[in-house]
Formats: C-alpha cells, sequence, structure tokens
C-alpha cells in the first residue's frame, strides 16, 4: 500500500511523462487538465500535495491508462486487469464467461477450493496441437490441493493417445503456473503459431525442450536470443497427473 506522498509524488511524476509522450506544453497540459499553468507547476514541483479527483480522472481519460497505473501502484489484480487490453473483444467475452462461470460455481458449494477448473482443448491432443480453443468442467481435487496448496492451478485433459504411456487418454494434468526448471514437464505456447506443446525442459546453453515420450522433434531454443525467447509462452508445469 502506498503512503500519501509516494503516491502524489508517483503521480505528478506520470503526468509529466505523459505530457513528454503526447508532445504537449505544459500550458497545453495544464488546459487539457483543467488547471492554471500556475497550478500545475506547483503540482509537478510538489509545491503542493492535493491532486484533484477530477484532474486524474482528466488524466485517465486523455491517456487511456487507468488510475492504479498513473500512481504505479499494479498488484496482482491490477495486472490480470492490463492483460485484457491485449485481448480481441471475442476472447474478452470469452474471459468474461469463464468468470461467470468460476462465480456462479463458488456460489453454488461451500468449498469451492478443493475444486480445480479443468481446460480441454479441442483437436487431437498430438505434437504441436493448434490450440485454438477448449471447453472446461470443475473437478474435485481436494487431496491435490491439500498436497499442492495454491501450487496447483488447474488442470489439462489428456484427450489423444499420443502421450502413451507416460500419460493415457483421459488423465487430467496437474498444472502450476510458477517458472518451469529443469527436468519438469512444461505446457509451452508458440505465440507466432500458436501451437502447444507438453515438453520436458532441459537448461544447457540453450532451453530445449524434449519429447517426454520419443514422439515429435526436440526443439531448441536460443536462451541468449531475446527475440527468440519471446516467442514462446511457459504456461506452467506438471505436477502430477490425475486418473479420473
Amino acid at each position: 500500500m502506498l503512503t500519501k506522498q509516494e503516491l502524489v509524488k508517483n503521480f505528478t511524476l506520470n503526468v509529466e511523462k505523459e505530457r513528454l509522450k503526447l508532445k504537449l506544453t505544459q500550458a497545453q497540459m495544464a488546459k487539457k487538465l483543467d488547471m492554471s499553468l500556475s497550478g500545475y507547476k506547483k503540482m509537478i514541483s510538489g509545491v503542493t500535495t492535493k491532486i484533484d479527483l477530477y484532474t486524474a480522472y482528466l488524466l485517465q481519460n486523455m491517456t487511456g491508462k487507468w488510475i492504479f497505473e498513473l500512481i504505479d501502484d499494479c498488484e496482482e489484480d491490477m495486472e490480470l486487469i492490463l492483460s485484457l487490453r491485449e485481448l480481441s473483444q471475442c476472447q474478452k467475452s470469452f474471459i468474461k464467461g469463464i468468470i461467470e462461470f468460476e462465480a456462479a460455481f463458488s456460489a453454488g458449494h461451500d468449498e469451492p477450493e478443493d475444486y480445480i477448473t479443468v481446460f480441454v482443448p479441442t483437436g487431437n491432443m498430438e505434437d504441436g496441437m493448434i490450440y485454438d480453443s477448449s471447453h472446461f468442467f470443475k473437478v474435485n481435487a481436494a487431496s491435490y490441493r491439500k498436497k499442492f496448496g495454491d501450487d496447483l492451478y488447474c488442470g489439462i485433459q489428456v484427450t489423444s493417445e499420443h502421450l502413451n504411456p507416460v500419460y493415457n487418454l483421459g488423465d487430467i494434468l496437474l498444472i502450476c503456473r510458477k517458472a518451469i526448471r529443469e527436468g519438469d514437464t512444461g505446457i509451452f505456447l508458440n505465440r507466432e503459431t500458436g501451437c502447444a506443446y507438453i515438453r520436458k525442459l532441459q537448461v544447457t546453453a540453450s532451453w530445449i525442450l524434449e519429447p517426454i515420450n520419443g514422439y515429435g522433434k526436440a526443439i531448441t531454443i536460443d536462451r541468449q536470443d531475446e527475440a527468440a525467447s519471446k516467442k514462446w509462452i511457459r504456461f506452467g508445469y506438471v505436477l502430477t497427473k490425475m486418473r479420473t
């Protein structure tokens, strides 16, 4: 939680940053914020520590940034909101549906944390499958929750025989969203192709995504190549499997 002094300092610094991005003079910025030039200068210099709510509202509308961004107070819930900007309207509607589903489920169960959401990808779960959509359901995983706690994030159901004998058709992979470590079986998504891979991570001078059962080719990612690394989303790793 920010102190009043930190909040005011962060806000006034961001006001000037946004002004420079917009290529406005201080007089022009003051006018857009419905302030006098002298009042604007007092604000950004710290002479006054009182920030008018209307000023913050006008700056939000002008920049498209929310108040919590303008005061540099992006906590976990706020970061979730920011990530929605990267999605299309269709994707946002899908996410909204998931939120409504989770809210309705929680209201109808005394111990909703005992259940996890299991995603069932469409298509054939082969090497390099196209992850274009999924449906989901709930399953009681109380014993696993007791063992893994909040590390247990969700489940992904295996929908083909391609991962035998490691994982069988119908198995539910219990996923942790923390960083994938060497030796972990991870879920890797390629930003460019939309393909998803279930691979074991080996770390050398590069990241090597090894097939878990010999099916498919190893994928090498140059750790020093920032552009190559950014092509991959490391979604999470498999804690264990659950048989239903």
